[in-house]
């Protein structure tokens, strides 16, 4: 049985990621891990809560003896990432907050993969992040994955960072990783 780890699965992307990984691969064990901030509700995951496949872990990606120690437990094969702290206007008025959560925290789940991971064999860490890390469209126009960074804001920013890193972890490590960009959600 496989074991995956989904951070931020009580949000409104995250939740709607843990229903079909539960319902779709009930060979799997799904671990959602939420720290139940703004954004997350377990009311999103009602319909599932009492499925055997499925998990729930409340806590912090930026502390690292809890993730330490969640990896211990589980032994995870996979995480999709898509815990972040959101919204541009509340980067605004408390950056710290983002560059904790996007940029630490996700530094926090590479290092306990690569710490964990005795082989790369089969494993993958999935990094959920955003199209607000290329800038800002005018009337008209589109991103390609060919387009440069140029975010706007403390949130864009520490999202860039955590994209950085990803790939960072990936050509320094070997650590196996897939960056999606995601736009209009």
């Amino acid at each position: 049985m496989k074991t995956i780890l989904i951070t931020g699965g009580a949000g409104f992307i995250g939740s709607h990621v843990v229903r079909l990984m539960v319902n779709s691969h009930p060979d799997y064990r799904i671990v959602n891990l939420d720290n139940l901030t703004y954004a997350g509700n377990l009311e999103n995951l009602s319909d599932i809560e009492h499925k055997d496949n499925y998990i729930f872990e409340k806590g912090d990606i930026t502390d690292q003896a809890f993730i330490d120690s969640l990896f211990s437990r589980y032994r995870f094969d996979g995480v999709i990432h898509l815990a972040a702290e959101s919204h541009v206007d509340r980067s605004i008025s408390n950056p710290m907050e983002f560059i904790k959560t996007n940029i630490e925290g996700t530094v926090n789940l590479l290092n306990a993969c690569r710490n964990s991971w005795d082989s790369f064999e089969g494993k993958l860490f999935y990094h959920i992040s955003t199209d607000e890390v290329y800038g800002s469209l005018g009337e008209e126009g589109l991103f390609t994955e060919e387009t440069s960074y140029d975010p706007k804001s403390p949130y864009s920013a520490s999202k860039a960072s955590s994209d950085h890193l990803v790939r960072a972890y990936l050509n320094t490590y070997k650590l196996p990783v897939v960056l999606s960009n995601c736009s209009n959600n």
